[in-house]
């Protein structure tokens, strides 16, 4: 039936124009395609010509429920538009990883946004409005579907949109998997638009300054929306630190912790770890040892999932609750010793604090967060209590890095050092004998 109303539309048209035409899917999911003509004679023997329209025509780079749903989130393509091309196929798009990248500028705004330079909601319209006009004009779009989050109980599902393959690529391997069966943009909370090829007209105008080799990320929390332009999206710590706080206000609303921590795996056990990153990094047994080089987990009544992608191939996407949690700090005045176990109130006081020796860092957050530090506190002491988990305080300005690790390893096994685990036992005896022992009393 179809097929007869398009032909007899088909010879209504050639009736006023010629018979040769060219249709284009570019802003409309509605493209025609393939024509062929037929030939017939009339009762007065001319030749008459009936164009039959194959509907619909769609093909790589060519689907009109993508185009539809792109629609939604403002990019209507005018080129082909691609969803969720393996690597090899991205290779053939001639994508590439770079070796190195310059830092990113990071704006963000939000009912609730620290971290990050301040952007007004008027300024992050007008940026949005250039960058999805970008995108809608570009030849080529890709499409990637992913997560933020290992474990489907807690993840939250992103759609980045890119004008380019290298982009895509960079994002394949920072997002976990996510079904490829829905194109429905209604599946997909968060949206990231990539925009290499775009920098704003008018950076003043928009409260920003020139961003140089690096690009920017503008972050609005409330709209769930991200855009990186210019190099951005190569500068993947920046832009994972970017979607950790994007996905945040979605993972606390799940009843679950999106934490700035390393789980460590000792033995059989797990260690949740909280410590200053350069620490971390300049000492290789803790990345060693962590079930993922990236900082970020989200912890909930089920386990402790990864926050990002991890490519070891034995990676589980989720851990059992901890044995254990380790706060560290490096304080070298001698205030604090080396180890000392504290209760879940005190945890997440420090946790709060995220003092590192120097500096205070909340919630041990090194770049934008969405959520309050003192709200995620609350619920990692409901959760020590509720697992009856031991928390300790370590020193590292105190220790080596293999002795660092012994530390951590005894939260798990029980045998502390001699002069903690003595400590523990003076604490617990006060406590039991004079529990109105005055604070200047207190071991």
């Amino acid at each position: 039936m179809r097929r007869v109303m398009v032909q007899g539309l088909a010879r209504f048209s050639s009736s006023s124009s010629s018979s040769s035409r060219y249709y284009t899917h570019a802003s409309a999911c509605l493209a025609a395609a393939e024509t062929s003509t037929d030939k017939s004679a009339t009762s007065g023997g001319a030749a008459g010509h009936v164009e039959t329209i194959i509907f619909p025509r769609e093909g790589p780079g060519v689907n009109y429920a993508l185009n539809w749903a792109l629609a939604s989130k403002g990019v209507s393509p005018q080129g082909d538009a691609y969803r969720n091309l393996k690597e090899k196929e991205l290779k053939k798009h001639n994508a590439a990883i770079p070796g190195s990248a310059s830092p990113a500028k990071i704006y963000a705004r939000g009912t609730y946004s620290v971290g990050a330079a301040d952007i007004s909601k008027a300024q992050f319209n007008d940026i949005f409005k250039e960058v999805t006009a970008h995108l809608s004009s570009a030849a080529k779009l890709y499409v990637h579907d992913g997560a933020v989050g290992s474990s489907p109980s807690v993840d939250v599902k992103v759609r980045t949109i890119s004008d380019s393959s290298s982009a895509a690529l960079i994002l394949q391997r920072i997002l976990d998997p996510a079904p490829t069966r829905v194109v429905s943009h209604d599946a997909f909370p968060l949206t990231v638009y990539v925009a290499s090829n775009y920098s704003p007209t008018d950076h003043e105008r928009l409260g920003m300054v020139s961003e140089g080799k690096g690009g920017s990320i503008v972050i609005d929390y409330d709209r769930s929306t991200m855009i990186l332009w210019g190099n951005a999206v190569n500068d993947t710590e920046s832009v994972k630190m970017s979607l950790a706080a994007l996905a945040a206000p979605s993972v606390t609303s799940r009843d679950a912790l999106p934490l700035f921590s390393r789980l460590l795996v000792q033995g059989g056990s797990t260690v949740l770890l909280f410590a200053p990153e350069s620490l971390v990094q300049n000492y290789p047994a803790l990345l060693k040892a962590a079930v993922s080089p990236d900082l970020g987990i989200v912890w909930s009544k089920d386990g402790v999932a990864r926050l990002f992608a991890t490519h070891q191939p034995q990676a589980a996407n989720l851990y059992k609750t901890p044995s254990s949690l380790v706060l560290v700090t490096a304080d070298s005045t001698g205030a604090v010793p080396d180890i000392s176990k504290v209760t879940a109130e005190k945890a997440a006081a420090l946790f709060v604090a995220g003092y590192n020796g120097e500096q205070f860092h909340p919630g041990y957050q090194p770049g934008p967060g969405s959520v309050d530090p003192v709200i995620l506190a609350k619920g990692l002491s409901a959760l020590l209590e509720g697992s009856n988990i031991p928390a300790f305080l370590v020193n590292a300005s105190l220790l080596s890095e293999n002795e660092l690790v012994k530390q951590i390893e005894a939260t798990v096994t029980g045998k502390l050092p001699k002069m903690a685990a003595l400590k523990l036992k003076y604490r617990k005896f006060m406590g039991h004998r004079f529990p109105d022992l005055p604070n200047e009393l207190q071991i």
